[in-house]
């Protein structure tokens, strides 16, 4: 059953501004060719991090004592850029075999519509979205990889925003 929980201040505030330094400094890459095609554009931007990096260990530890999960395996864990601000594009993360993800909101104007929207399925060809998770720094949103989701910049008065996406199981 798709399962979507929020975490305030994810991180302790310290390693929370060395991270946002390190992202801002990142550099960044526009998805390959056929996702952009796919997804009729490129709205975000991705920084991968390598398997059992600091920043990774750090997050895994925290999933488990603020989501009570054990991540037994990362697919990926990235820095995204994403601004998304033309409509919006519905899409489950259950890439890889992954059963569920981490989303971290880590830089950018603070607003609901720089968040994520998460949706349900009225019947195949009709989305609701049912769910508004503004932006806020330090946020952490845990869901199943099931669930339909999309950044909310479309719906107007959002920025570009700066996140950390864990895919794991």
């Amino acid at each position: 059953m798709p399962q979507v929980f929020i975490q305030e201040n994810f991180f302790s505030t310290k390693l929370y501004n060395e991270i946002v330094q390190l992202m801002i400094q990142a550099e960044y890459t526009p998805p390959p060719k056929e996702d952009i095609e796919r997804l009729q554009g490129s709205y975000w931007h991705t920084h991968n991090l390598p398997n059992d990096c600091d920043v990774q260990i750090e997050i895994k530890k925290l999933i488990k004592e603020k989501f009570y999960f054990n991540v037994s395996n990362f697919s990926d864990s990235m820095y995204t850029m994403v601004g998304a601000s033309d409509k919006p594009r519905p899409h489950k993360d259950e890439k890889n075999g992954c059963t569920h993800q981490c989303l971290i909101f880590m830089h950018g104007e603070e607003s609901t519509n720089n968040g994520t929207g998460f949706y349900h399925m009225v019947s195949p060809k009709d989305l609701q979205l049912s769910i508004h998770v503004g932006f806020k720094c330090n946020r952490a949103i845990f869901f199943t990889s099931d669930v339909i989701h999309s950044p909310l910049q479309w719906a107007g008065n959002g920025s570009f925003r700066y996140s950390i996406c864990n895919f794991f199981t």
